[in-house]
C-alpha cells in the first residue's frame, strides 16, 4: 500500500468523526482526528434514537454511555400548542426488537466520551486544530493543518470529512447542493431549570409541542436542566420583527401547553440561534475523500435523526474504505455513486416524515389515537430510527404516507385546531 503519515485522517471530532475514528482503529488503521474546538464544548441535538445503540455497542463505547448518568429515553410525546390532543410514541411498541430505549444526552459530555474512546483505541487527536486544505495526487491526500503552534502538512491515504454544518473547510465538492426540499428554518434555544416533566417512564420522553407554523422541543438532559428550543421559518421571524429571544418568549406566551410546561422556568445560559440548516451535498464521495454526517447533509431536528445519521454514515464510510483498501485502490465511480445514493436513501425516510410533520393536514393523520390497519408499530419503528425499510415497515410506511396525501385533499381524519388563544386574564 502507498506510504503516508496516516491511513485515515478524520476532520471533526463530533459523533460522526469519533465513530469513524473508532472504526478505523478497529481495522488497525493509523488514524488522526483534527478537531477545531477544545472539548468539552457546547452542542445542540441532545436526543438520541434507539438505532444508535447498536453502533455504539459495535465500537465498544456503550458501557461508557450507560455509566455516564444520562437520562433514559423510552419514547416521545407530541402535543398541540392550544388543544388537548396528544400522542405518545412508546418505543416498546416497535416492530423491530432492540429499540425499546436509548438516552437523552448532554452533547458536551457525550461527544467528549466518544472522542476519548477513539483516543483510547489509539487514534491521534489534534485539538484545537483546523484543516485548511486537502489536495490529492490520486493515491495520497496532502493535508494542511493549522494549530496554535502554526501550520503543518501531513499525508493520509483517506480523508473522512465529518466537520459538520460549519463551512470552515469548503471545497468545490461541498459547494454543490441538491435542490432544497424544505422551507428555510431557524431554531432559537437554550437550557432551562424548573421545566415541568411527566412522571414515571415519560419523564425522559422528548416533548414536541406543535404550533401552527413551527414547534418546540423539550428534552431533559439531566436531573435539573432541560433543553428547550423553538423551530420556525425564517420568513416567520422576519414578519415578527423582533429579536430571536423575544420571538421565543412570545411563542411560549401564545400557547397554553407551553405556559404550563415553562411556568417558573429560568434559562441557565444565553439563547443560541441556528438558521438555514436544511441542505444536502450533491456528491458525497470522491476517490479518497468521503463526507460523513452533517458534512454530507442535514434536514431538520424533528425526529432527532442527526446523531444517528452521523454514526451510521461513519460506519458505512469506513466499511467502504476497508473494502477498497483491501485492493490497494481508491473508490471506483460506482462505489462513490452507491455511497451517495445509499446515504440519501436512508435520509429520505426521515425527510418524508419531516415533510409530513410540517404539513398541518398530514400531521392530523400522525396524531390519530388509533392509526388504522396496524400501521402504528411500523411508524413507531421508523420514529425510533429504523430507516432500513424491511417489508413489514415498507408497506406500513407507504400506506401511512398515502393517507397523509389523501388528507391534503379529503378529510380522512378530523383536522387539528392550531389556533393560538390569548392568555386568560386573571379574575378580579
Amino acid at each position: 500500500m502507498t506510504k503516508a503519515d496516516y491511513d485515515v485522517l478524520v476532520i471533526g471530532g463530533g459523533p460522526g468523526g469519533s465513530c469513524a475514528a473508532a472504526y478505523a482503529r478497529k481495522n488497525n488503521y493509523r488514524t488522526l482526528v483534527v478537531e477545531k474546538c477544545a472539548f468539552p464544548r457546547f452542542r445542540i441535538g441532545e436526543s438520541m434514537l434507539p438505532t444508535s445503540n447498536a453502533i455504539l455497542r459495535d465500537i465498544g463505547v456503550w458501557p461508557k454511555i450507560e455509566g455516564a448518568g444520562f437520562i433514559p429515553k423510552y419514547g416521545a410525546m407530541f402535543y398541540l400548542a392550544n388543544s388537548p390532543e396528544e400522542k405518545e410514541i412508546d418505543f416498546r411498541n416497535s416492530l423491530v426488537p432492540g429499540l425499546e430505549s436509548t438516552f437523552q444526552v448532554e452533547r458536551a459530555k457525550f461527544d467528549a466520551i466518544l472522542l476519548n474512546h477513539a483516543l483510547e483505541l489509539g487514534a491521534d487527536i489534534r485539538t484545537p486544530a483546523t484543516v485548511k486544505s486537502v489536495e490529492t495526487d490520486g493515491t495520497v491526500n496532502h493535508v494542511e493543518i493549522e494549530t496554535a503552534d502554526g501550520c503543518e502538512r501531513v499525508t493520509a491515504r483517506w480523508v473522512l470529512d465529518a466537520s459538520g454544518r460549519d463551512n470552515f473547510f469548503v471545497t468545490d465538492q461541498k459547494r454543490a447542493l441538491d435542490p432544497p426540499r424544505l422551507e428555510r428554518k431557524m431554531a432559537v434555544y437554550s437550557h432551562f431549570r424548573h421545566v415541568a416533566r411527566p412522571s414515571g417512564r415519560r419523564a425522559g420522553h422528548t416533548i414536541v409541542v406543535r404550533l401552527e407554523d413551527g414547534w418546540f422541543w423539550i428534552i431533559p438532559i439531566d436531573e435539573e436542566r432541560t433543553s428547550v428550543g423553538l423551530v420556525t421559518t425564517i420568513e416567520a421571524m422576519r414578519r415578527a420583527k423582533v429579536e430571536p429571544e423575544e420571538l421565543f418568549r412570545q411563542a411560549v406566551e401564545s400557547s397554553s401547553r407551553l405556559r404550563e410546561l415553562m411556568a417558573g422556568s429560568e434559562a441557565t445560559m444565553s439563547f443560541h440561534v441556528t438558521s438555514d440548516y436544511t441542505y444536502f451535498r450533491r456528491e458525497l464521495a470522491r476517490e479518497r475523500l468521503l463526507l460523513v454526517g452533517d458534512a454530507a447533509g442535514f434536514f431538520d431536528p424533528i425526529f432527532s435523526s442527526g446523531v444517528y445519521m452521523s454514526l451510521w454514515s461513519a460506519q458505512r464510510a469506513v466499511n467502504l474504505v476497508v473494502r477498497a483498501d483491501a485492493k490497494d485502490r481508491g473508490l471506483s465511480e460506482r462505489e462513490r455513486r452507491d455511497y451517495t445514493r445509499g446515504i440519501k436513501r436512508h435520509a429520505e425516510v426521515f425527510c418524508r416524515l419531516i415533510e409530513m410533520f410540517y404539513d398541518n393536514r398530514s400531521f392530523a393523520v400522525f396524531m390519530c389515537e388509533q392509526v388504522p390497519w396496524n400501521l402504528a408499530p411500523g411508524l413507531t419503528s421508523i420514529v425510533a430510527g429504523h430507516a432500513k425499510l424491511t417489508w413489514p415497515l415498507w408497506w406500513r410506511f407507504k400506506i401511512f404516507l398515502l393517507v397523509c396525501r389523501l388528507q391534503r385533499r379529503f378529510r380522512t381524519v378530523p383536522p387539528l385546531d392550531y389556533a393560538a388563544r390569548p392568555k386568560p386574564r386573571p379574575v378580579v
